[in-house]
């Protein structure tokens, strides 16, 4: 529910906002400036309270009003009225992260001033620096000034980007699948509880056990099925998240009963609650000895999450996601809340929907996972999503099944993308690839624009911030690469985070795929490190960033790359575990032997390659495998190392999906 501003309160009642926080302070209302925020429980305290003022005030006006002793005792009284500090208070109006410089003409005050008091506060800026709303009010109350800080309107690319909305017949609609979004704090089993409902492993393949990416999947259950997201855990995955609760249509919201509400299951209530969704509770591991269902229930209610058995009108299912209990109930409950719900779609129309995640994948290209929400999307089909256009070459489930076309409620794999489509962008089928790419183009352009425009005020405000301090405060510059689009703004998110008065960080590139020349030409010329997510560099831009004096560090658990940067920007210097790249094998062909299996045929293009090395292998840069080296032969016999221009067969640790044109990968770990 809104709360009511103190400043709009006191207009209400044609008060001064010094009136409203005075009564307010009284009563144990813990409200500081003209903009904080009053419940309508607070705001009828407040009333009863300046009410109850008023109701003593009369008999002192009566008696004053017969008391004829003079204009002098009047002048008098007029006086204290004026010489009282909450009357001399004034009211300011000023956006959020305004300037020193905007703040001396607003007050008319000199800006060195202003600078000045800014020092003495503890505050470096320049003129055009954008300052942080609690700087902002301690200046200005130095100046005796009560502050209300309006919010700044930014754009973003929602802003930017129209969504097509539809209006269809209620004749047309007909009942769609459900779309299920999976949320929950890290480690709680989100994804898990999934691989016992598809029967598929995924979460081991996941770093760190923990998922990474958003994906989506459908499960065949009931008439329909139901369609599941799983969304990460981690916090830095906050706008993936989010996302997924704008596309959905029912959230399970799991939480692990040894381990009870953590916060990512609170950040999960209130992505839920703004999305205006239905939410159905999942309490797993309920197969521990540990296991507390009753302290999670009682933990939710602090949340507003009252469940069904407490009286409230919250569906909640104890499960275990190792042995399968309460799966067939979460199942059933899903469905009956779905049928409540009567969901229903146009299957008729031309599709449209919305991206959930997007990747490079060798011989396919750009590949996105989209939800369809509208219209069935057929093979062939032209359509746009944000600044990217696409003629559909292929349609495929979440496991490489291919379709011919996807109906409303079911995820789909869309190949064919100009470029990997952003996460979280609308897609919709239209007449013919050329209206496609206008649409798109057009879109490019409102979207370069609303870049650039970032990109210069963060650029100005960085060199601003070193010609005021004389190089005492460091900037940073750092371009990404990650596997997904999702991993990307979500590292991009983290990063920008990090960024305060003594170190600003700037991202002067992000994108999806392997390290490669151009990203260490752009990394030259503007002095940044590269990151990379779940990539690696090829041999070229590897040898490049070394002759170029160029930082890459690659990850692929995201805390690890957040902590990274956390640590490089503090300049503490600690000892940390680098990687040294020991060699790369190109394969060449495709071989079975007894024992290991699947055989590498390869050619060691660079360095060296050793039997029980750890080793990677990369698919158009992007890791598809972490493990190691199990096997290493020239011709029949078995060898300790293979050099550079050699040829041998590798065999790699529980890995058979190796494919002719991968790169293996070898390094060892050294401390720095």
């Amino acid at each position: 529910m809104p709360k009511v501003r103190v400043h709009e309160l006191a207009k209400e009642l044609n008060l001064a906002s010094a009136d409203i926080l005075f009564h307010a302070n009284e009563l144990g209302i813990e409200v500081k400036t003209a903009s904080s925020g009053l419940t309508d429980d607070e705001v009828e305290l407040v009333k009863l309270k300046l009410d109850s003022e008023n109701d003593k005030k009369e008999p002192e006006k009566e008696s004053k009003s017969d008391n004829n002793e003079g204009s002098s005792n009047k002048q008098e009284i007029e006086n204290d009225k004026i010489d009282t500090p909450e009357q001399n208070i004034e009211i300011i109006e000023i956006e959020e992260e305004s300037t020193a410089s905007e703040i001396s003409k607003l007050i008319e005050t000199e800006s060195t001033k202003i600078i000045e008091d800014l020092l003495n506060l503890g505050v470096m800026a320049s003129l055009d620096t954008p300052l942080r709303n609690q700087d902002i009010e301690k200046l200005l109350e130095g100046y005796g000034y009560i502050v209300d800080i309006t919010p700044t309107v930014k754009l973003g690319r929602s802003d930017v980007l129209v969504t097509e909305s539809f209006d269809d017949d209620e004749n047309s609609l007909s009942l769609r699948s459900p779309i299920i979004t999976v949320m929950g704090h890290v480690d709680h089993g989100k994804t898990s509880l999934l691989d016992y409902i598809r029967k598929e492993r995924v979460a081991d393949s996941e770093s760190g056990g923990i998922t990474q990416h958003v994906g989506a999947y459908k499960v065949e259950t009931g008439d329909l099925g139901i369609t599941f997201i799983d969304t990460p855990g981690h916090e830095a995955f906050t706008k993936m998240r989010a996302r997924g609760a704008d596309v959905t249509d029912i959230v399970v919201l799991v939480v692990a009963s040894d381990d009870g509400v953590m916060p990512q299951t609170v950040e999960a209530i209130s992505h839920t609650r703004a999305a205006g969704v239905p939410m159905v509770v999942a309490i797993n591991k309920c197969d521990l000895q540990e296991s507390n269902p009753a302290k999670v229930k009682a933990d939710l209610t602090q949340h507003g999450v009252i469940t069904e058995d407490l009286g409230g009108d919250i569906p909640v299912v104890e499960v275990s996601a190792i042995t399968g209990e309460g799966i067939d109930d979460l199942l059933e409950t899903l469905s009956v809340v779905a049928e409540v719900e009567e969901l229903k779609s146009n299957y008729k129309s031309a599709a449209s929907g919305y991206i959930v995640e997007s990747r490079i994948v060798v011989g396919k290209g750009p590949v996105s996972t989209g939800i369809v929400t509208r219209g069935t999307l057929k093979q062939g089909d032209s359509l746009y999503a944000g600044g990217t256009s696409c003629r559909a070459r292929g349609l495929f489930t979440h496991n490489e099944i291919k379709l011919k076309e996807a109906t409303p409620g079911m995820p789909v794999e869309i190949m064919g993308w100009d470029e990997a489509p952003e996460a979280g962008d609308q897609f919709v089928v239209v007449k013919n690839y050329k209206e496609a790419k206008n649409k798109a183009s057009n879109n490019a352009s409102l979207i370069r624009e609303l870049e650039s425009s970032a990109l210069n005020n963060k650029s100005r405000m960085v060199e601003m911030m070193k010609i005021l301090e004389e190089g005492e405060i460091d900037s940073v510059n750092i371009i990404i690469k990650a596997d997904t689009n999702g991993s990307v703004e979500a590292i991009k998110d983290g990063i920008e985070k990090l960024s305060d008065e003594d170190v600003q960080i700037a991202i002067v590139h992000k994108g999806v795929g392997g390290i490669i020349e151009s990203d260490i030409d752009l990394a030259t010329a503007t002095n940044s490190i590269v990151l990379g997510f779940n990539v690696r560099p090829d041999s070229k831009a590897r040898n490049l960033a070394q002759n170029n004096s160029i930082q890459i560090d690659t990850f692929d658990i995201i805390y690890e790359l957040l902590d990274h940067v956390t640590e490089y920007i503090s300049g503490k210097g600690r000892k940390r575990t680098e990687e040294t790249v020991l060699g790369m094998a190109e394969v060449k062909t495709i071989f079975r032997a007894p024992k290991v299996g699947v055989v590498a045929g390869s050619v060691v293009v660079e360095g060296r390659v050793d039997k029980d090395a750890q080793a990677r292998l990369l698919r158009d840069g992007v890791v598809v495998y972490d493990g190691s080296i199990v096997s290493l032969r020239r011709f029949k016999d078995d060898v300790e190392t293979v050099n550079e221009g050699l040829e041998c067969g590798i065999g790699l640790l529980e890995y058979r999906d190796i494919k002719e044109g991968d790169v293996i990968e070898v390094f060892g770990e050294v401390e720095v």
